[in-house]
């Protein structure tokens, strides 16, 4: 019987370091996105404009979370490998923060996700209208839009009417890019004709936004995959947190 308990106890352990390396790589990962984004803050600057500054906060954000997932998994790893109640008890102090601050983000964002997409709409269309160039021009905010357009088969953030009176009117005098073709080498593509048959009649918003609305299962099922791993990140440290007492 003592046998036993102890293979379940080894076991346990074996699993609990194996989700702590999934934890710790991911926060590196995390750490070395944060470091690009805050690397090439200036070329991001050039799709959104100065306006959206603000948003590469994220870099730092993320780089302090992925070094606090990459410390988390450390600690994890060493609390098992040690045996130590100090170390799993906070690693379960910890995840479960975390844990209820990802809860109150996601309670967050669904609550007000009609204002944040509201204000993401206003921001993106006066980037749009201010940043783009036109099509095939080698800086970063004209091949950024360019190749949203051209993946999502749209125009615009609405329809091709976001570039009437924007940057890109007044130095190419068309009503918009190339991009915006269903065939953009057809010579009926000339900046003017506005048929369904010749540009894309949707905006990338609501191209993007039903994107993320056809893959909704898969990123809900991700999230979930996540919380499940945390939870049961908890309850292994929690147990074997227990078991050490009953050890001694």
């Amino acid at each position: 019987m003592e046998s036993h308990v102890q293979s379940v106890f080894f076991c346990i352990k074996f699993l609990m370091v194996g989700i702590n390396a999934v934890i710790t790589v991911a926060g590196f990962v995390l750490l070395g996105f944060g470091v690009w984004v805050k690397i090439h803050g200036d070329s991001i600057l050039q799709i959104l404009g100065s306006r959206a500054g603000h948003f590469l906060n994220v870099g730092y954000f993320c780089i302090a979370a992925g070094c606090c997932l990459a410390l988390l998994g450390f600690i994890g790893c060493c609390g098992v490998i040690k045996e130590s109640k100090l170390l799993l008890m906070l690693f379960f102090l910890v995840m479960a923060t975390i844990f209820i601050g990802e809860i109150s983000c996601a309670i967050v964002i669904l609550v007000f996700q009609t204002i944040v997409a509201t204000v993401f709409e206003e921001e993106a269309l006066y980037l749009l209208k201010n940043n783009y160039t036109g099509y095939g021009d080698k800086n970063f905010a004209s091949y950024g839009w360019d190749s949203v357009m051209a993946a999502f088969h749209c125009c615009g953030l609405n329809n091709y009417t976001d570039f009437i009176e924007s940057s890109y009117q007044k130095l190419k005098g068309r009503l918009y890019p190339k991009s915006c073709c269903r065939d953009p080498v057809s010579p009926d593509c000339d900046g003017f004709d506005t048929s369904d048959t010749i540009i894309y009649s949707k905006g990338c918003f609501t191209a993007v936004t039903a994107m993320i609305k056809r893959n909704s299962a898969v990123i809900g099922g991700v999230a979930v995959g996540i919380a499940m791993i945390e939870v049961l990140a908890m309850a292994i440290s929690l147990t074997l947190f227990i078991n050490l007492f009953r050890i001694v």
